[in-house]
């Protein structure tokens, strides 16, 4: 959507609903609300009948339509979904501090900088927890706490750090976590530490881009990987007057076949079946409300 088609309506306008704004964005309300609760949209939270929805600042959708209309802004890149100047620790600060500032910041991973700002190291929340006397131990906790005192960061810290640029791919970030067994990754521009993307971080993204949280209909198929069938799926679903919430794509280990989840909205079911049959090459197929997807509490 343009900025100049936008901007007259807001002109008079101070706030807009959750709805509005994931409209004027293109993304989804659950966007929305994770862009609020990482600061980089303003909200007013409202009360009464209205309890627990937000008011956004067009100001701050105009900035991020500014930022997308000149093509700077790559939701899929890690420089959008990091923690921007994240907290970090000195080699000499002892693990007590190093234990508050975790704490504190509800963070499980601390990088390590030297007197000049330069990543030395990173130091994990299981790092710390190895560092600390077994539970059996005869110590008492003033012991405990005195011994900590004197350990240092430096002494815990894993070096060389693996870092990843900040224009990187979410895809490629989370590719190098799972080869490189770590829980995050600092994020760097040339020389100077700007972030840190950490599983979490990975975690959400994997939930928007699958569409989860979102109402629909689960769609589960299985064709043959061959040019043009995920085009003719995804014309189906258009066909049946679904919209397309989300897609993902997995493949068999032989390569012959690939795996469809996709969340779709508004389609008719009967009317779908039709025009996948008539494809011809669809394997299997199952629809499944996501109302039907809950969370179970045992015990």
């Amino acid at each position: 959507m343009c900025i100049a088609c936008v901007r007259p309506a807001m002109d008079n306008t101070t706030w807009i609903s959750t709805k509005e704004a994931a409209d004027i964005l293109g993304v989804s309300t659950a966007r929305v609300r994770q862009l609020v609760a990482a600061g980089q949209l303003s909200a007013n939270k409202l009360g009464g009948k209205y309890r627990g929805q937000w008011m956004i600042s067009t100001s701050d959708i105009i900035n991020r339509l500014s930022i997308s209309g000149k093509g700077e802004s790559r939701p899929m890149r890690v420089k959008n979904r990091m923690t921007r100047a994240p907290i970090t620790a000195q080699p000499k600060t002892t693990y007590n501090e190093a234990l508050r500032l975790m704490e504190n910041n509800n963070i499980h991973h601390l990088p390590i900088v030297n007197k000049k700002g330069r990543l030395v190291g990173i130091v994990s929340r299981s790092d710390m927890l190895e560092a600390e006397p077994s539970r059996v131990s005869t110590l008492s906790i003033f012991e405990i706490a005195s011994l900590l005192d004197k350990v240092t960061m430096d002494q815990l810290m894993s070096h060389p750090v693996k870092a990843i640029n900040d224009d990187c791919s979410i895809s490629e970030a989370a590719h190098f976590m799972l080869e490189t067994g770590v829980g995050c990754l600092p994020v760097m521009e040339e020389d100077k530490l700007v972030g840190i993307i950490t599983d979490t971080d990975i975690f959400k993204t994997f939930v928007e881009v699958t569409g989860g949280g979102e109402s629909g209909t689960r769609i589960e198929a299985k064709l043959p990987n061959v040019m043009g069938q995920l085009a003719g799926f995804t014309q189906a679903v258009t066909e049946s007057g679904g919209w397309i919430v989300s897609l993902a794509m997995t493949y068999d280990e032989s390569g012959e076949y690939f795996y469809i989840d996709m969340k779709e909205r508004g389609g008719d079911e009967t009317k779908l079946q039709e025009e996948l049959d008539k494809m011809g090459t669809v394997e299997y197929v199952r629809f499944s409300p996501c109302s039907a997807e809950q969370l179970l509490e045992i015990g």
